[in-house]
C-alpha cells in the first residue's frame, strides 16, 4: 500500500513538474514581471507532506531578481492605474477564466505541496480564487472619492489613489486562496504586487502568477518570488519601492513585520493567528452543531486560522455532544490526499508534525484526558489523528496557543455570562461560532465577543464583499469588501479656489 502510494505521488509529481519551464532536473525558476527568471541564489526542495519525499527543488530569489521585480512593478502599477476602469474588469475577469481553465494544475499542486485533499484544492479552492478576481473585477471602476462640503468658494475632492507597489507575503495552509487574495485586492485597486508564498508552498503561486501574465495583465504587474521570509521576505519589507505590506501569517512573525513597518513608517496590513471559540447552548440543533464543530476543528488538518479550536460546551449537554462528535471523528477518512474520498490530509511539515506532537504530549503530561477515539493513520508520511481534549484548564498551553493542528479543547460552562467570560479569555479575536435557538441570546453575544468574524450557528462562511480581519493580536486591517480599499489605497485631498485667493495679512498687499 505505502508503496503504491509512493507510486503515485511521484507520478503526479512529474506530471506537475511539466507545468513549469526547464528540464525535470532543474529547479522551479522565480516569475519576475510575469516572465521565468532562471537565475537564483540557491535552492531550497518543496517536500510531499503525504510521502515525506522531495517534491521539487525551488529557485531562491536573489537581489538581481528583487530589484527586477520592483522596478518592473512601478512601471506597470503606473500603466495599470491609467487605464480604464473597465478594462481593467475585463482583464481581471479573464484573469478569473484563466484559474478556472487551470483548475487541475493548481489543484494537484496544492495538493503535493501542502497535503489538502484534492477534492478541495481542485474544486472548492480553485472556485474561490476565480470567485475572488471576479468580485474585484466589479470594483475597478466603481473606485470613488467624495466631494466635501467646505466654505464658500472653494471646492474640495477627496480622491483615492493606489499605494503602486504592494508587497504580499502569505502562508502554506491554503496557498491559492491565500495567494488570489492577495492578489484580486491589490490589482484592482490599482497597484502592483509582488508575492512572496511560504517556503512550504510556492508551486500554486508560482502558477498562478504566470496564469495571470498570461491572461494579459501587463507585464511586471505580478511578480512571484521564493525563498527564506528572514531573506526574500525582508527585503521586500525593507525595499523602498514597495510602499505596502500585506502578510498573512503567525502573530509572532506579524509582530516583526508590523514592528520594521513602524520604523520605515510604511503601511501595513496583517492577518494574523487565532484561537477561535465554539460555543455550544442546549437550545441549539445539536446535530448540526457537532457536524460543524468536527469540520471546524479538522479542516486541512487543523491548519486553519479560524479553526474553532476552543469548544465551549454547556454542561448539561457535554457528555451528549461529545458522543456525537466521537462518532464522527471515527468516520472521518484520513489518508492520502490525492485520494477523491479523503477528508483529511497530512500536516504541511515534518516540523509541523512535531509542533502538534508536542502539544499533545505537553496537555496529556499536565492531566489532559484524551476524549477522541483512535483511527488509524498511513504508514508514512506526516499525518497525525484528531484528538479531542478534556480535563483541561483554561491556563494550559494546548487551549491558550495556537497550535494549527487537528487538536481541540473542550470546557464546559453553566450559563451565558460564564461562556462569554470564556471565550474572550484569550490574546487573540480572529473568530468564533455561536450555536444557539436564542435570537437575543445570539444577537447579545455577537456583539460582546471579541472577534473580527462571528457565525451564528453556522462555520467558515466567508464572501469577498465581507470584510475578513481579526481583532486583539489577530491583526491589524481587513482583506475584502469595501472595507479593504481603504487598506490598499491612499487618501489625497485636493482643495481648489473658485474665486481669487484673498490672503489673510491683506496689510502686506502691495
Amino acid at each position: 500500500m505505502a508503496s503504491e502510494l509512493v507510486r503515485r505521488h511521484a507520478e503526479a509529481g512529474r506530471e506537475l513538474r511539466r507545468h513549469f519551464p526547464g528540464d525535470l532536473s532543474e529547479p522551479v525558476p522565480n516569475l519576475v514581471a510575469g516572465e521565468w527568471s532562471p537565475d537564483s541564489d540557491g535552492t531550497f526542495e518543496t517536500i510531499d507532506p503525504a510521502t515525506g519525499a522531495p517534491l521539487m527543488a525551488v529557485s531562491i530569489a536573489g537581489v538581481a531578481q528583487i530589484e527586477a521585480a520592483t522596478a518592473a512593478a512601478v512601471d506597470a502599477a503606473s500603466v495599470w492605474w491609467q487605464m480604464d476602469g473597465q478594462d481593467r474588469s475585463r482583464l481581471l475577469r479573464a484573469a478569473a477564466d484563466a484559474i478556472r481553465s487551470h483548475g487541475a494544475v493548481l489543484g494537484l499542486a496544492d495538493t503535493l505541496d501542502v497535503g489538502r485533499p484534492i477534492k478541495d484544492t481542485a474544486t472548492r479552492d480553485v472556485e474561490r480564487a476565480a470567485r475572488l478576481f471576479e468580485f474585484w473585477a466589479g470594483t475597478t471602476d466603481r473606485l470613488r472619492g467624495a466631494a466635501v462640503p467646505v466654505q464658500p468658494g472653494f471646492t474640495n475632492v477627496v480622491v483615492r489613489e493606489p499605494f503602486g507597489v504592494v508587497g504580499a507575503i502569505t502562508p502554506w495552509n491554503y496557498p491559492l486562496t491565500n495567494a488570489a487574495a492577495k492578489l484580486a485586492p491589490a490589482l484592482a485597486t490599482g497597484n502592483a504586487v509582488v508575492l512572496k508564498p511560504a517556503e512550504e508552498s510556492p508551486l500554486s503561486a508560482l502558477l498562478l502568477g504566470r496564469i495571470l501574465h498570461t491572461a494579459g495583465l501587463p507585464a511586471g504587474l505580478v511578480s512571484v518570488l521564493n525563498g527564506p521570509g528572514e531573506t526574500t521576505g525582508s527585503a521586500l519589507v525593507e525595499h523602498p519601492n514597495i510602499e505596502k505590506i500585506t502578510f498573512t501569517g503567525s502573530t509572532s512573525v506579524g509582530r516583526l513585520i508590523g514592528g520594521r513597518c513602524g520604523t520605515l513608517l510604511k503601511s501595513v496590513s496583517l492577518e494574523l493567528g487565532g484561537k477561535s471559540p465554539f460555543l455550544v447552548f442546549p437550545d441549539s440543533d445539536l446535530v448540526a452543531a457537532a457536524d460543524a464543530a468536527t469540520f471546524t476543528a479538522f479542516l486541512n488538518a487543523g491548519q486553519t486560522c479560524t479553526a474553532g479550536t476552543r469548544l465551549l460546551l454547556h454542561a448539561s449537554v457535554a457528555d451528549e455532544f461529545l458522543e456525537m462528535m466521537r462518532e464522527r471523528i471515527s468516520r472521518l477518512r484520513i489518508g492520502d490526499p490525492l485520494d477523491e474520498s479523503t477528508d483529511v490530509g497530512p500536516l504541511v511539515s515534518e516540523r509541523q508534525l512535531q509542533t502538534v506532537r508536542a502539544y499533545v504530549e505537553s496537555a496529556t503530561s499536565e492531566g489532559a484526558q484524551r476524549l477522541s477515539p483512535l483511527v488509524s493513520l498511513p504508514a508514512m508520511g506526516w499525518f497525525h489523528e484528531p484528538v479531542v481534549f478534556g480535563n483541561v484548564s483554561p491556563m494550559m498551553k494546548v487551549v491558550r496557543e495556537e497550535i494549527f493542528g487537528p487538536v481541540l479543547s473542550v470546557l464546559t460552562f453553566r450559563d451565558e455570562e460564564e461562556a462569554l467570560a470564556m471565550a474572550n479569555d484569550t490574546e487573540y479575536g480572529l473568530a468564533a461560532s455561536v450555536w444557539t435557538g436564542d435570537g437575543a441570546r445570539a444577537a447579545r453575544l455577537s456583539s460582546a465577543l471579541q472577534a473580527g468574524l462571528v457565525w451564528v450557528n453556522c462555520v467558515h462562511q466567508l464572501h469577498p464583499g465581507s470584510p475578513y480581519g481579526g481583532h486583539k493580536t489577530s491583526g491589524v486591517g481587513v482583506e475584502m469588501g469595501d472595507e479593504a480599499v481603504a487598506q490598499l489605497m491612499k487618501v489625497k485631498s485636493v482643495w481648489t479656489a473658485v474665486q481669487t485667493w484673498q490672503s489673510p495679512w491683506r496689510h502686506q498687499a502691495v
